[in-house]
């Protein structure tokens, strides 16, 4: 019996994660507070529901910017209105108390499971989510061919919030017969150009549609040496020999579904030849996991 429910007759809990999407411009108004502002370059968090209470976590910097000391924020669900995308699956006990162990320690300062240093390109709010996602062994998965799946234990998200949302559309249910397994999207809220760029998704989601993306962008969004940022910044970074910045772009390949893709089929070959050569010894094909 699943750690998440009680012997027959009696009510016990059901335990819940609900991973958020915030696209840069959503409204952020705090309980108690009149006052709302927009998020700027959007935002990933989770929260936490035993039936009784709830609770959420998020990783912001202390100040503005991109690189600093960073916090985790509680509670960041009651504050941002009509996130683009949430998606809720419900989990074991103890998954619930992992993700809540991995919450709490960084509001305490505990850095024993993330480190709280910001830093936009590497350790960011998507970064800390997907931490705590893997902590409590809710992984990203593909699924191959011939009925395999390729598992990343330590998959750190896409650069690009929206992005992410594909992205959590790939974790299996944990309980994939429960009525509280859902997921919610909502109209983008308004974009400034520039956060578009630093946020739209590279492919639609699944079941998600932004009309606004269909308008073309002003011609000062694409007043660049190459008509594309990522090879503007790798251009810049070699005429400058930074090899710090070169590792960054590399990394944020690695995490855009071109890098996935090409990954796969590098992989695939190999899959491929080792099915002919377990045929040939009259062998079933092995499960391929990754991670």
């Amino acid at each position: 019996m699943n750690d998440a429910r009680a012997p027959s007759g009696s009510p016990g809990k059901i335990y819940t994660v609900t991973v958020y999407v915030a696209a840069p411009g959503t409204p952020i108004q705090h309980p108690g507070s009149n006052e709302i502002h927009r998020s700027t370059a959007g935002h990933v968090y989770y929260s936490l529901g035993d039936g009784q209470n709830e609770s959420g976590y998020g990783f912001s910097p202390v100040n503005s910017g991109t690189r600093g000391p960073g916090q985790i924020v509680g509670d960041e669900f009651l504050a941002y209105r009509n996130p683009a995308y949430s998606r809720t699956m419900e989990i074991s006990k103890s998954q619930y108390e992992a993700l809540r162990a991995f919450g709490e320690a960084g509001l305490k300062g505990d850095e024993r499971y993330f480190d709280l240093q910001y830093n936009g390109a590497t350790n960011s709010c998507i970064d800390f989510t997907w931490g705590a996602l893997n902590h409590a062994g809710l992984h990203w998965e593909r699924q191959l061919p011939f009925g395999r799946q390729w598992q990343q234990k330590n998959f750190d998200g896409a650069l690009k919030p929206l992005d992410n949302i594909r992205e959590l559309q790939r974790i299996p249910d944990p309980m994939p017969d429960s009525p509280h397994n859902l997921e919610q999207h909502h109209p983008l809220p308004k974009r400034e150009w520039w956060q578009r760029v630093i946020s739209d998704n590279a492919a639609p989601a699944e079941g998600f549609v932004d009309p606004a993306r269909q308008a073309a962008m002003p011609a000062a969004a694409h007043r660049t040496r190459f008509d594309d940022p990522v090879l503007d910044q790798l251009y810049a970074a070699l005429q400058a020999g930074d090899s710090k910045a070169l590792d960054r772009l590399g990394q944020q390949f690695n995490r855009s579904e071109e890098g996935l893709r090409l990954a796969e089929r590098s992989a695939q070959p190999m899959s491929d030849q080792q099915i002919v050569l377990q045929r040939e010894h009259h062998q079933e094909p092995a499960l391929v996991r990754g991670g």
